[in-house]
């Protein structure tokens, strides 16, 4: 897609929630704030991915990317829709990522070019082994990763964590575990930091998302890694 054009978008959050983000990507790689989307926007984009759903534009979730990208159900079982602006809240949300992407360049000094983002839906028991979001094969897109959470609501004992670690060579027991919660919000440096989606004990929504740089390559926009 094209890169967007340094308007002056909507933000999806204060000026203060922005801070704590950047402040938290700078000083451990992530960051993770409860209640940060607008509660207005939650319910409006869970219901945009129901009626994505009943449609049947929800596919496998799949791992790898070019022709390495295949179906893996022992390294992840949900099922995405990506987002097009085709409805209001999906703009909305787009919109927003767009300020903040803008906050990131200006204050980290990032480079980060366009954001892409889809629904996922876990049903119950399903999962994400830990992965990063980084692609294999030496070339950079993906910077920072963006999760919001569009669950009605979670309750303590439904699982469905989100575990972090502070670096790839960190093996021992996650730094951070991340409750589903309705409007939190996680962002993370995606070269950085392993995570995996714990299984649940319900089904799980969320909306994932993708900061990215522009990995051009011999005249060829972001070529397959």
């Amino acid at each position: 897609m094209p890169a967007v054009a340094d308007t002056c978008p909507r933000p999806l959050f204060g000026a203060n929630l922005e801070a704590a983000l950047v402040e938290g990507l700078a000083e451990r790689g992530w960051a993770a704030i409860e209640q940060a989307i607008d509660p207005e926007l939650v319910p409006a984009l869970r219901a945009r991915a129901q009626t994505l759903y009943a449609r049947n534009a929800f596919d496998e979730g799949r791992v790898g990317r070019g022709e390495a990208l295949t179906g893996a159900p022992r390294i992840r079982r949900a099922e995405i829709a990506w987002l097009e602006g085709e409805d209001a809240a999906e703009r909305r949300l787009l919109d927003g990522a767009e300020a903040l992407r803008q906050t990131l360049n200006r204050e980290l000094f990032l480079g980060l070019f366009e954001f892409e983002a889809h629904f996922a839906h876990y049903p119950e028991g399903g999962f994400y082994r830990r992965h990063l979001d980084a692609f294999a094969g030496g070339v950079k897109s993906r910077v920072v990763s963006f999760v919001a959470y569009l669950n009605e609501a979670w309750a303590e004992g439904d699982g469905g964590e989100l575990a972090m670690w502070t670096g790839p060579d960190d093996t021992g027991e996650p730094t951070a575990l991340i409750a589903p919660k309705p409007g939190t919000l996680v962002v993370m440096l995606s070269e950085r930091i392993p995570h995996e989606v714990r299984p649940a004990a319900r089904e799980r929504l969320s909306l994932a998302g993708w900061f990215r740089v522009n990995p051009g390559v011999g005249g060829v926009l972001d070529p397959a890694a």
